[in-house]
């Protein structure tokens, strides 16, 4: 049996050992053995949710109107184009966690039971071997649909709601909306206005030139990894692999567990000797993460990202944008009453694309489980 420690400890108890493939680790079931203890992504920092970043690149058309005022009634109109390439800014997603001490029970002795055997019907826990023990089953909703993990059940949820799957994908683009009138989250360039002034006449602006930006939509990139350099920054929450099983047999013994053992249960209430852990609800717990070099060590029950999530809820979010552009020296000829042809086109030089982009979620897929501990 491997769970989580809700206490303020750094230790785990007398026969158990912490888990290390869960430090900084996100838990999603699975079925498959050769999955057991497997790592995916790179692991949370203390007390630091991950964040994640958009490549927003793109050729905006643009739309060059130069008047004429004094040289005739001419209007020109330039058709060309701009690339729009740069980063959005961070985000974690709107996405909550706890971080907690991980423990593994050790191997029984022959004759002697695994102390999952006292923990009530109805609890649901991970596991490390290559089976559900006696009186277990695997707990399907945690393995359907590529794996799931649990998200404590959230302060605002009915007891219709435990149990509840909620699925999602981390990996996620954004719609991009350019220079859209009828966005609110909308990304807009400006362009730089040239006035020239032909010398021959007595008034100041001879000639005008506008730019123009038509409303363009685009979609942005897949989510990096931005809070630290991974190596593997197309996992934007890393999660490493065990077996969910649900206990079917009625055998219970809270004393014989170990004080402040954490332990889920597919009810609305925690089961009789056991109590809520009430400062989880709504966040995705993980495992205890790393000790960085120079840092202070980690200390399990430590909330961290965005508010906890209510009640079967997929957050959404949006990132910023604010992208330099360089502009090229665009423009047409003009031919006034006095003098040779004009050029008249807007100035070169240094621009930006400056918004929002469209909202999205990123919910890594979850169900819904009352969590709760040991007294003690």
């Amino acid at each position: 049996m491997v769970a989580f420690f809700p206490v303020e400890t750094q230790v785990c108890p007398s026969g158990w050992s912490e888990y290390k493939p869960a430090k900084g680790y996100l838990i999603k079931g699975t079925e498959d053995a050769g999955l057991i203890g497997v790592s995916v992504g790179d692991p949370v920092q203390d007390t630091t949710a991950p964040t994640h970043r958009h490549g927003i690149k793109t050729v905006l058309p643009l739309r060059r109107i130069s008047v004429n005022l004094f040289g005739g009634p001419e209007q020109r109109v330039t058709n060309t184009s701009v690339e729009v390439s740069g980063l959005s800014s961070d985000s974690n997603g709107g996405l909550s966690y706890v971080q907690y001490l991980m423990c593994e029970e050790s191997i029984p002795q022959a004759g002697e039971p695994s102390l999952s055997i006292f923990l009530p019907r109805n609890s649901v826990q991970w596991f490390s071997g290559r089976t559900c023990p006696t009186g277990w089953e695997t707990y399907k909703p945690l393995v359907n649909g590529g794996g799931r993990t649990i998200l404590p059940l959230p302060r605002d949820a009915q007891a219709s709601a435990a149990g509840a799957v909620v699925n999602g994908n981390d990996q996620h683009t954004h719609g991009l909306s350019f220079n859209d009138k009828e966005n609110a989250q909308k990304i807009n360039l400006t362009t730089v206005k040239e006035d020239k002034t032909y010398f021959a006449n007595p008034f100041k602006t001879t000639n005008l030139a506008s730019g123009f930006v038509p409303a363009f939509s685009d979609t942005s990139a897949q989510g990096v990894r931005s809070d630290i350099e991974a190596k593997n920054g197309n996992v934007l929450v890393p999660y490493t692999y065990l077996r969910p099983c649900v206990k079917t047999s009625k055998t219970v013994n809270i004393a014989e567990l170990p004080p402040g053992m954490g332990s889920f249960t597919k009810g609305y209430a925690c089961p009789t000797g056991l109590n809520s852990v009430t400062s989880a609800a709504g966040r995705f717990p993980l495992g205890l993460p790393p000790q960085l070099a120079g840092k202070p060590k980690p200390l399990s029950g430590t909330t961290f990202g965005a508010d906890p999530l209510t009640s079967e809820s997929n957050p959404q979010h949006l990132h910023s944008a604010d992208i330099p552009v360089t502009l090229n020296n665009w423009g047409a000829d003009q031919k006034p009453i006095i003098g040779p042809w004009r050029y008249v086109g807007l100035s070169p030089g240094s621009s930006k694309a400056v918004g929002d982009t469209e909202f999205n979620t990123m919910t890594f897929p979850y169900v819904q489980l009352k969590f709760c501990r040991v007294p003690g």
